[in-house]
């Protein structure tokens, strides 16, 4: 159902995008060993890597970096493993179906105990992450098999006293049987932590693929929508499901929350427009929170000036210097390019603009 919240596994339930998916089932078919898929919040990525992995019938793991990040405040090795071992228990049964034997890819990690559908790790116990993922690369090759590590927004490997990046360039030299797809919507962030452009930089060299997943046109979100309430039967008119795509953009996450609003929920349409502003604000205002926190004053000014209209660099610092007093191009321009970097601000022909439709409103209501 394509106003399932939930991200999809199914390319029945997954519109569109058949060229973004096709790209990772290609690298999956050919055995590439890093896959970058780019996108904003709530674009679809984590839909996309799911369908295709089930597509691909592959082995894989699935690890939300944030969630270790906020629970941990640091992503230490022995933080890793433990959610990597959580991980490997939750989709063991997948394992079983497609023909991966964890148990016998394990046996040899004394620390590791792996029972039917249950795995053990010893209180305590110091693994390391190169044992781990060449244990699996071993049976994988024995067995001409590929599994795949997904970190979901990986740019927040960078919160901690490991360099993950030399970690993970170290497994594509090493380890043939092992991809590694990673996601991020903080696009600037992810690639300035994988430092894939810095010659003194350990992945710099190796080949990556490289998905954008970009936001839909407004002919796609109106198609999205109307294919969505097809699927069950109901019929809202053209000119509400046009307010509904000249509001939320062709971000397909907003636009899955109206429609899972207005079929499931069965509210009118102006509830489940209120419901989506509501609801996605608290998601957007935890996450942006937490990256304006360094310097919060200056950067409610910033967003604040370009939610009101301010689009120029100058009429930008004009209006932050009324409210938090003198600041220095230099100041001013890192708030800019950290805006930018996490995916909050767009800058097109010298023009700053917030692209989420809901940042914007809680720029405007809430900060």
């Amino acid at each position: 159902m394509l106003f399932d919240v939930a991200p999809k596994e199914r390319r029945a339930d997954f519109y569109d995008r058949h060229v973004e998916l096709n790209e990772v089932l290609e690298a999956l078919r050919l055995g590439e060993r890093l896959v970058l898929v780019y996108g904003i919040r709530r674009i679809g990525k984590s839909s996309l890597i799911k369908v295709a992995l089930s597509e691909a019938n592959a082995p894989y793991i699935f690890i939300d970096t944030r969630e270790i990040y906020y629970n941990e405040n640091i992503i230490t090795t022995s933080h890793l493993i433990k959610y990597l071992v959580d991980g490997l228990k939750k989709y063991m049964k997948w394992y079983e179906k497609i023909g991966f034997n964890l148990k016998e890819a394990l046996k040899n990690i004394k620390k590791i105990r792996v029972k039917d559908y249950e795995i053990e790790l010893e209180f305590k116990a110091k693994i390391s992450i190169t044992t781990l993922l060449s244990e699996i690369n071993s049976w994988c090759s024995r067995h001409d098999m590929r599994f795949v590590f997904v970190f979901d927004e990986a740019q927040y490997l960078r919160f901690s006293n490991v360099r993950y990046d030399g970690l993970i360039a170290w497994a594509i030299d090493n380890l043939s049987n092992i991809t590694f797809i990673l996601t991020g919507s903080e696009v600037g962030v992810l690639r300035e932590f994988l430092r894939v452009d810095d010659a003194e930089a350990p992945l710099f060299g190796r080949y990556r693929r490289e998905v954008y997943v970009d936001r839909f046109t407004k002919e796609q979100a109106l198609d999205f929508l109307k294919q969505g309430f097809r699927e069950l039967n109901l019929e809202p008119s053209t000119d509400e499901l046009e307010e509904v795509v000249e509001t939320f953009d062709g971000l397909v996450g907003w636009l899955t929350y109206y429609g899972y609003y207005r079929t499931i929920r069965r509210l009118d349409h102006k509830e489940a427009m209120t419901k989506v502003f509501e609801e996605g604000s608290k998601l957007v205002l935890s996450e942006l929170e937490r990256i304006i926190a360094p310097s919060r004053k200056r950067y409610i000014a910033i967003l604040k000036a370009i939610a009101y209209g301010a689009m120029s660099w100058s009429d930008i610092k004009a209006y932050t210097i009324a409210r938090t007093g003198t600041i220095t191009d230099k100041r001013f321009a890192e708030l800019i390019k950290n805006l930018i970097r996490y995916g909050y601000l767009q800058k097109e022909n010298n023009k700053y603009k917030i692209s989420d439709p809901i940042v914007k409103y809680v720029v405007m209501r809430e900060l």
